[in-house]
């Protein structure tokens, strides 16, 4: 469905369920984006979105429009037909409710989506849950592959993948989003792994059929997310520019340096993730230690600016 169709669908329930009256074809298609061409496309494009809305649950009342004119028909949501009762939403309707909203970001509907965002939240406080942590979603080319991760995470499915010219198979426990890079972390051959989406190579299959294995009952993204910060390994020496970089600080130990810039040391066990980092902060963050990195990043920008 085209992004301009789902947008006509929502405006339209909008439309009938904030009306107190019966609303006409006519004042539908003058009123509500979306509905243009001839009289006989705009009436082929309503019938179709009826049949939409319908299948969602969705219940159009048809009635009279007019007392004195029987034939005139109009059409209305009745709010006590759309509204759930309050705590109706399991966490997971919560999450992925709260994951669809987020999908409306700069888009002509995000103030509506946004606003409806704030009811549901409102329903039970913040949404949690390890399949994600909730960031905003935009649609890109690889849209699909993580539909299929989440799939995998929610149904508990093998997954099978190609990684940095390797297969790989694992039991996937959850996704998250950092620095607007997708992370899977899953289990592969008795250790708990982070993998980067971009990183896969082809398509991912999902092997077998649900509930294929049990996730630790005192596995949590966030607390995987802590620890995996705080791991053993080496440790890189940064200046982070003043006031910027607050992600970084929340996490790690600073020290004031001068008027302009901090030190920051950092650990790491991924080289790559590390410079990836530096880079997604731009001008604000230096890499002073370890030098060879240093020198590799430096290689790595001659490259991409001389192409």
């Amino acid at each position: 469905m085209s992004s301009q169709k789902t947008e006509r669908l929502i405006n339209l329930t909008l439309a009938l369920l904030a009306s107190k009256r019966y609303l006409s074809k006519a004042e539908i298609f003058r009123n509500i984006p979306g509905y243009e061409g001839s009289p006989e496309t705009k009436e082929r494009m309503f019938e179709r979105d009826k049949d939409d809305l319908r299948s969602l649950g969705i219940q159009i009342d048809v009635n009279n429009f007019d007392p004195l004119f029987e034939d005139e028909q109009g059409y209305l949501i009745k709010s006590d037909s759309f509204q759930f009762a309050e705590n109706e939403f399991t966490k997971e309707e919560l999450l992925l409710l709260t994951m669809a909203a987020n999908l409306w970001h700069d888009s002509a509907v995000e103030i509506d989506s946004q606003n409806a965002l704030l009811k549901i939240q409102s329903l039970s406080g913040p949404v949690e849950n390890d399949m994600t942590t909730t960031p905003t979603l935009r649609i890109t080319e690889d849209w699909q592959l993580l539909v299929s991760i989440f799939t995998a995470v929610q149904n508990k499915q093998i997954l099978e993948f190609s990684y940095r010219g390797k297969k790989r198979q694992v039991n996937p426990y959850g996704l998250y989003s950092s620095k607007g890079f997708w992370y899977l972390i899953a289990f592969e051959i008795n250790v708990i792994k982070s993998f980067k989406l971009v990183r896969i190579e082809g398509e991912v299959v999902l092997i077998g059929e649900k509930d294929a294995f049990e996730k630790p009952v005192n596995f949590n993204v966030g607390n995987f997310l802590k620890e995996e910060s705080n791991s053993v390994g080496l440790v890189s020496k940064l200046q982070v520019r003043k006031g910027a970089a607050l992600s970084l600080r929340n996490k790690f130990t600073v020290k004031d340096l001068d008027s302009e810039w901090d030190l920051m040391d950092i650990p790491y066990t991924n080289e790559q993730e590390l410079l990836e980092t530096v880079l997604w902060h731009g001008t604000d963050l230096k890499l002073i230690e370890p030098a060879a990195l240093r020198q590799l990043l430096v290689a790595n920008l001659e490259s991409y600016l001389n192409g």
